[in-house]
């Protein structure tokens, strides 16, 4: 008897790990199919992802520490909180959470489970951007700011 429990306990772990598994997979290609396709953001003039972050953490390279230190974190804050979080919101609107989040024009309205990865990564472009290329300190500490994207021979659409 316990011993076909935990057998069947096994079998249930292991088909769980395997889902897990394949979620990532899935999950990594797409990031990878949709990193190589031009943004959808008018002002990325027609560049991919991998081209504007390759650009961006070129950019930050050049900035001091604290700086580089400064913007890397508040990246690998942002951007795996921001899009899933309005995601969320834009697929449950009445929602606890979206009851308590600041209101954000990012925030997509009436979206489905079939609209999810799309919207999930047109927020993943947008929280990059205004982590990278919106100045937000540019009084307090100006040796932080970033200079303009530029990728030459990316043609305007």
């Amino acid at each position: 008897m316990i011993r076909s429990l935990f057998s069947a306990l096994g079998i249930l772990i292991r088909l769980l790990l395997a889902l897990v598994l394949i979620a990532g997979l899935v999950l990594v290609a797409f990031v990878a199919y949709r990193g190589s396709q031009p943004m959808q953001l008018a002002s990325a003039n027609g560049m991919t992802y991998w081209q504007f972050m390759r650009d961006r953490i070129g950019a930050i390279r050049e900035l001091p520490v604290k700086c580089q230190q400064m913007h890397f974190t508040s990246f690998a804050i942002a951007v795996p909180l921001y899009p899933a979080l309005y995601t969320y919101i834009g697929i449950y609107p009445e929602s606890y959470l979206a009851g308590h989040t600041q209101p954000d024009p990012s925030i997509p309205r009436d979206i489905g489970w079939t609209d999810a990865p799309d919207t999930w990564w047109r927020l993943v472009e947008d929280v990059s951007w205004e982590a990278w290329v919106t100045q937000h300190l540019p009084t307090v500490m100006p040796e932080c700011n970033l200079k303009p994207p530029s990728l030459p021979g990316v043609s305007k659409p």
